[in-house]
């Protein structure tokens, strides 16, 4: 099963970001708009490559979000272990996720 670590994370957050704003700006739509018509099947599908987009777009979405989740989770397991008045240096977390490997769904 393939893992990934906190930096795997952060490049596949800002790749999707970059895929998202190519469709976003084909269609003049934000990608949680779109992902809303796309998962109500309220998006014609006549034209193949607009078809294909949807789908890949669609895809791209799911994989952002898919991250940020992740993200989530493992600062958040992380910070729960800094005490209310304990100081920290982002360098310090960074060294204490940074070897951390979570599974990948996606």
């Amino acid at each position: 099963m393939a893992t990934l670590t906190l930096i795997d994370i952060i490049q596949d957050i800002h790749a999707m970001d970059e895929e998202l704003w190519h469709y976003e700006s084909r269609y003049g739509l934000r990608s949680r708009y779109f992902y809303e018509l796309y998962q109500m099947g309220k998006l014609r599908d006549e034209d193949p490559r607009e078809s294909r987009d949807y789908a890949d777009w669609a895809a791209c979405y799911d994989i952002r979000r898919h991250r940020e989740e992740l993200y989530d989770r493992l600062v958040a397991a992380t910070l729960q272990w800094v005490q209310p008045q304990q100081r920290v240096s982002l360098a310090d977390l960074r060294l204490t996720l940074q070897p951390e490997a979570i599974p990948a769904r996606l």
